[in-house]
């Protein structure tokens, strides 16, 4: 009997022993699947994401309306995080179309011309005299060089500066510049100025936001490798 007993101690203590390394095996298993599903999950996410983040960043970049993008990529972000965050700077009108930088300097030349004419308008003459004195004097006179504009009126006219400055940052693509020069406008140069600067400056906010989208979309899809 007491042969048996410690047989039997033996035996249950090799299978404890068993029963131990089948668990520790059991729990390093678990460990691995829960690794190998967060990997997935992660890089499901990820992906739907980047897939979202290109196809928003086309429509964008081609000035086209982009609401069905948008809400997508909205989706696949969640409300919190760096790329929702950068979803909210993309002006409303991002929906309808922003307007291209190659079409912003095509239309530049336009709202340049009548921009002239309204810096060139006589203090006092704000009435359709004064208007056809500014489009004769704009037409006779030579536009300030960008590389020495006037900074102040004993100079020359300051507005007139202020344009050509604005005018050479949209020819080399620099909306942003461009924008904060027509920023210093006033009065009617400021007014007449002022649809174009308006859609620049929605041009200027989608970049930024784009830029910001395809830096994160790369870091995610970084810590999946």
């Amino acid at each position: 009997l007491a042969k048996m007993k410690s047989a039997y101690a033996k035996d249950l203590e090799k299978h404890g022993s068993v029963m131990e390394m089948l668990q520790g095996k059991l729990e390093l298993l678990s460990s691995r699947l829960e690794v190998s599903q967060t990997y997935e999950c992660g890089s499901k996410r990820a992906h739907r994401v980047s897939a979202a983040a290109l196809a928003l960043a086309s429509k964008l970049e081609d000035g086209e309306g982009a609401a069905v993008e948008i809400a997508a990529l909205k989706g696949a972000a969640g409300g919190e995080g760096v790329i929702a965050s950068a979803v909210g700077m993309i002006p409303p009108i991002a929906e309808e179309g922003v307007p291209t930088v190659a079409e912003l300097q095509v239309a530049f030349d336009q709202s340049y011309n009548v921009g002239r004419q309204a810096a060139m308008v006589p203090e006092g003459r704000a009435g359709l005299e004064g208007q056809l004195m500014g489009m004769v004097f704009a037409k006779l006179s030579v536009p300030p060089s960008p590389e020495a504009v006037p900074t102040s009126e004993e100079e020359g006219n300051v507005t007139d500066g202020v344009l050509s400055l604005a005018r050479k940052y949209v020819q080399v693509g620099d909306l942003e510049k461009a924008v904060e020069q027509l920023n210093k406008l006033k009065g009617q140069a400021a007014y007449v100025m002022n649809d174009w600067k308006s859609k620049a400056a929605d041009r200027v906010s989608t970049e930024r936001a784009l830029k910001v989208i395809k830096l994160e979309c790369a870091l995610l899809n970084k810590e999946l490798v």
